[in-house]
């Protein structure tokens, strides 16, 4: 059987006079009988769709609130908004007081409100038809606040709502990058705006988080930020295998160790540790990063306001993609894609794609295929979504755009090994790329490659190998991967981690009182 995740037949709204009834379908359970997998997956899934609809409805009435304080301003004067407690304010102090909130919290509540109502409306529509959660919705606002043109924000509102709309399953780092990049294209003095807001914003800060530790957040450019973290685990990957910390820990003490210039070293304790770690050998990998930034020639000579795609971050506006393509470090590309049409696996090995294939669907997808996933496409394998037969490729699935997309390790893993997962690449009569994906539990999802709209003329380029011929050998993938430590050991080391720290510091707590001495009483 198979169902979509949006499925909810039995699920019904009724706004009936003053009353809301809301119905969901639950699985039920007979007496020794299971409930279909599918069915309890798709409760699990989509069983708070209605917390989209309950909010706009939230969002409406303090929005009419709002409303008939602010007619009563109108009508006492210019001066009902001058004062410190205008109707947004008065509004939120009597919310705050029902639901017992912050006023600030309550503010920002009401402020929500208006934005859905009059800011963003057709956006705000889709939290109420379920297509957008409460969390991604507020996703799209936070990247629409710096448009001040009402006409404009108008066209993005619409725009967005009607990507949004189309692209099928999402999560919420597509619908940012998605309304990022629509307002990116529109307004480019609302992300010239943003992006000078974020350079006043630049700061280094050390804040504490209990007695031993503290946390150092550096805010920068996206690029250099990108760049920061990729040296952090270039330096980090010189240790040995032995190395007993976690990747986290030892991204801290690389950063530590490059910021005040003490050496970085391998904490496995063996007198034959094989690791890397001279500056020679770590300059020697700091020189191989790579940060992809994906932008259209009009984009960079000027010609255009079309948005670029930093990899690893999302949209980026066309003026700080030409930015970036003056840096003295940046290095230029061209990806032709009619490089495509002469072949696009290499012709001595038709397993690997071309330089210009890999780019392609690379710069297509943006990210693990995978919906909910966001790990940036360069960091990801290039996966055949039909096997490749290497016994019989002819038989297989094409090295081609149509036929290949990223996927992180994890999930290449997960379609590799574990049984009943499937996918299936789309493309549709428009040209736009779909990537479906089935559970085991018999669930498709469909979703749109994320920069469908960066290269549209992908999808439209004729394929130029035959079909194949027919079902590729199943082969068997071997074992699959074991974890180093079960999930309950996990969850046993992390739990002792927790009692060790509560047990110190209830230690420290008594020698501090026993240097006090008795109590005088």
């Amino acid at each position: 059987m198979q169902t979509t995740l949006r499925s909810q037949a039995a699920s019904t709204v009724e706004v009936d006079g003053d009353s809301i009834v809301i119905r969901i379908a639950k699985p039920q359970t007979a007496d020794g009988v299971d409930a279909d997998q599918a069915a309890l997956l798709q409760f699990a899934a989509r069983a708070d769709s209605f917390q989209g609809f309950i909010l706009w409805q939230r969002y409406a009435a303090a929005y009419q609130v709002w409303q008939a304080k602010v007619d009563v301003a109108d009508a006492a004067g210019a001066d009902g908004f001058s004062r410190v407690y205008d109707p947004l304010c008065q509004t939120a102090a009597s919310y705050a007081v029902l639901t017992g909130s912050k006023q600030f919290t309550a503010e920002r509540f009401v402020d929500r409100a208006i934005a859905c109502m009059e800011r963003v409306p057709e956006l705000g529509k889709l939290m109420r038809d379920g297509v957008l959660t409460p969390l991604w919705f507020h996703a799209a606002l936070a990247q629409t606040e710096a448009v001040l043109d009402d006409d404009l924000l108008a066209v993005i509102d619409n725009e967005a709502a009607g990507r949004l709309r189309g692209m099928g399953g999402l999560s919420k780092d597509r619908v940012a990058k998605t309304v990022n990049g629509i307002v990116a294209e529109h307004d480019a003095d609302a992300a010239r705006a943003a992006t000078e807001a974020a350079k006043a914003r630049k700061k280094v800060i050390a804040t504490p988080v209990d007695a031993e530790l503290s946390d150092v957040t550096i805010t920068a450019a996206s690029e250099d930020a990108a760049l920061i973290m990729k040296s952090l685990d270039a330096v980090a990957a010189g240790v040995c295998d032995d190395d007993p910390r976690n990747k986290q820990s030892r991204r801290s003490d690389a950063a530590v160790a490059r910021l005040t210039g003490t050496p970085f070293a391998c904490r496995c304790g063996n007198d034959g540790c094989p690791a890397r770690l001279s500056e020679d050998e770590i300059a020697e990998r700091c020189a191989k990063i790579v940060l992809h930034v994906v932008a259209r020639r009009d984009t960079l000579t000027g010609d255009s306001e079309t948005p670029a795609f930093l990899d690893g971050f999302g949209p980026i506006s066309a003026e700080h993609a030409r930015e970036v393509s003056g840096r003295t470090d940046t290095v230029h590309r061209e990806l032709d894609l009619g490089d495509l049409m002469d072949g696009t696996a290499q012709a001595g090995n038709n397993y690997r794609p071309t330089a210009a294939c890999d780019t392609a669907v690379r710069a297509l997808h943006g990210q693990c295929s995978m919906i909910g996933c966001d790990e940036p496409a360069w960091q990801c394998d290039l996966d055949h979504v039909q096997e490749y037969d290497h016994s019989d490729p002819e038989a297989g699935g094409p090295t081609c755009p149509c036929n290949l997309n990223p996927k992180c390790r994890f999930h290449h893993g997960l379609k590799t090994h574990v049984p009943g997962w499937v996918d299936d690449q789309i493309v549709d009569a428009n040209g736009i790329v779909w990537t479906e994906v089935t559970t085991p539990e018999g669930i498709t999802v469909r979703a749109q490659a994320l920069n469908s709209w960066l290269l549209p003329e992908l999808g439209l380029l004729p394929c130029t190998h035959p079909a194949p011929a027919g079902a590729a050998t199943v082969r068997d993938a071997g074992p699959g991967p074991q974890r180093e430590v079960t999930r309950t050991q996990a969850k046993h080391r992390y739990r002792m981690q927790i009692r060790a720290a509560n047990r110190r510091a209830r230690g420290a707590a008594a020698a501090e009182f026993a240097c006090w001495g008795e109590p005088p009483f």
